[in-house]
């Protein structure tokens, strides 16, 4: 399939030769192979008989990790492909199989690049980050090359340019490759997708509901055992720290603080959301001399709150490291704890906004148990003065504890399974039926399945789809995108666990103006959706061809992986 995308995209005979050699590499047996300079406790597992150094793994997974996150926000136009590429699709619900995959075929596309001498220096790296962090004039934009890697909670630029280097240029080059040779995209391909949008759409479903409840489903205990066995990864537990706190309300320091007009004039000037009026003036700023007094007490918590910070870190934190914790917590009430992990918002702590609680946990995580245990930090009403008690480092959540959610986890493996045997055997029994020419309706009854009925017929354009009112509109507007006239779609596995096979019995052409205006947006559209399959498609080909092995066994099969679809 890539090797059609590849030929129909591509124009440039010099990326195609870049190409071609990729995969001509990837072929040759592994008898140029580099062989491992260090024993297999510092090897993540090998690719063919080359081994993939453990840093290079963990290089790779934190790029797919950041990536999973909020960072994929704020990746620039350029190299948003390239990261949907890196994160592997449906990221946020993807399972640790398809996660575990992901990584391998990053490990096998930087291994190719290395042995056609493409492995790139910091420096290499730094000329591509250059023209992805471009502004539009096409220079590199340092602010948003800042905002990003502050986004993505990297706090040395360093790190992430070492890591783009080893672990994401392969896949980078291969995108921008493909980025610059798309000149057209297929015209009947083209047609189909403009049709789809524009034409006036009559689809019927037939609907299987679910009646097999999760909690109905006995599970042998052997079996919840073999399953924990098999997807411990599933249970791990990241580093926590356990921190013992007491809070500093501004209020203790109040009394020491004095406010002129001057400075609560300057506060309303710079709050003046904070000042509205109620009712009808809700958005109306009142009049300074009418919120006087109102000001001047927010400059005077917000001045108490600031020598609350200042005391902390200069008198504090020094008695709590030259006498005790206790002692500098003493006069501020109970000490408590909480256990928290570095992504955790705790209720323990107020923040004013994310990026707060964001700076807090890091340098939690950064405290050192013998060298720096004490941090103070603001909140909203109040100084956090922490002392870090101890490190729980990441691990396997024992089975005893994890029970509960091994149940859930085989059970819902159980039923997803059922479904998925269930809707294909429909499909097959449906599709035979509509071949003969039976309407959707009878061909439904003719399947003879207890509870499966046909919704009623349907007419809507997916320009605009707010015509379609259905329990199950989302999945009936995703599969009529990739329907043609008489297109039954496969079997959907709805959120609700219903089986939904939807059935496009008739396209009305729609508006050839609208048609042609869009024709140039939605080939650029569709030239970046090929852009994915390109690349997935040759990422996965690498590892399909040469399978990734981890103590002689390959770590994971592709009949493993499991997605949120009744077919694969």
């Amino acid at each position: 399939m890539f090797i059609y995308h590849f030929s129909r995209l591509i124009k440039s005979k010099l990326l195609w030769g870049f190409l071609a050699l990729l995969m001509v590499f990837a072929f040759v047996v592994m008898d140029s192979c580099r062989s491992a300079s260090a024993g297999d406790s510092l090897n993540a597992g090998y690719w063919g008989d080359t081994a993939v150094p453990r840093k290079v793994m963990d290089d790779i997974v934190q790029t797919a990790t950041v990536l999973d996150g909020n960072g994929r926000y704020y990746l620039p136009q350029r190299s948003q492909i390239f990261g949907a590429v890196v994160r592997g699709e449906d990221a946020e619900n993807a399972s640790w199989q398809v996660r575990k995959r992901q990584h391998w075929r990053m490990a096998a596309a930087r291994e190719v690049a290395v042995r056609n001498g493409m492995e790139m220096s910091m420096q290499g790296g730094n000329r591509v980050l250059e023209m992805m962090f471009a502004g539009e004039d096409g220079i590199f934009n340092v602010n948003l090359y800042r905002y990003f890697l502050q986004e993505c909670q990297y706090t040395r630029s360093q790190l992430f340019e070492a890591t783009f280097a080893n672990a994401w240029l392969p896949a980078q080059t291969a995108t921008l490759g493909v980025f610059n040779a798309v000149g057209w995209v297929s015209p009947m391909e083209l047609d189909f997708a403009l049709s789809a949008m524009y034409d006036t759409t009559t689809a019927t479903a037939a609907v299987l509901k679910n009646t097999l409840k999760l909690d109905q489903i006995a599970v042998p205990e052997a079996d919840l055992t073999a399953w924990y066995a098999a997807h411990s990864a599933d249970y791990e537990v990241a580093e926590q720290r356990e921190v013992a706190y007491v809070k500093l309300p501004f209020t203790a320091f109040l009394d020491k603080i004095t406010a002129d007009e001057i400075e609560a004039m300057q506060y309303y000037e710079e709050h003046g959301e904070e000042f509205h009026g109620t009712g009808t003036n809700a958005t109306v700023t009142l009049p300074f001399e009418e919120v006087k007094d109102k000001a001047l007490e927010k400059v005077k918590q917000q001045m108490a709150l600031e020598f609350a910070m200042d005391y902390a870190r200069e008198t504090l934190l020094e008695t709590a490291a030259t006498r005790s914790f206790a002692d500098a917590a003493a006069p501020y009430g109970e000490i408590k704890s909480v256990t928290v992990k570095e992504t955790d918002r705790p209720a323990a702590f107020t923040f004013r906004k994310a990026e707060d609680a964001k700076e807090a946990m890091g340098a939690i995580f950064e405290m050192d148990p013998a060298e720096t245990p004490f941090y103070a930090f603001e909140g909203v009403d109040g100084v956090y003065l922490l002392n870090l008690k101890q490190i729980i480092p990441t691990h396997i959540e024992p089975y005893e504890t994890a029970k509960d959610k091994v149940l859930a986890a085989v059970r819902r493996d159980r039923l997803t399974a059922a479904l998925k045997t269930k809707g294909a055997t429909l499909h097959s029994k449906l599709s035979a039926e509509l071949a003969k020419g039976t309407a959707f309706n009878a061909a439904v009854a003719a399947c003879q399945e207890e509870g499966l009925t046909a919704t009623a017929a349907m007419t809507f354009t997916l320009e605009t789809p707010a015509t379609l009112e259905s329990p199950y509109r989302q999945e009936i507007l995703s599969a009529t995108r990739e329907l043609g006239a008489k297109g039954l779609s496969e079997a959907i596995l709805t959120k609700a666990d219903d089986i939904l096979l939807v059935y496009v019995s008739e396209r009305t052409p729609g508006d050839m103006l609208k048609k042609t205006t869009a024709k140039a947006s939605f080939a650029n559209a569709l030239a970046w959706s090929t852009q994915y399959r390109v690349t997935t498609d040759w990422m996965e080909w690498l590892i399909a061809t040469t399978p990734p092995t981890a103590d002689g066994v390959a770590p994971i099969l592709e009949d493993d992986i499991e997605d949120n679809n009744i077919e694969e």
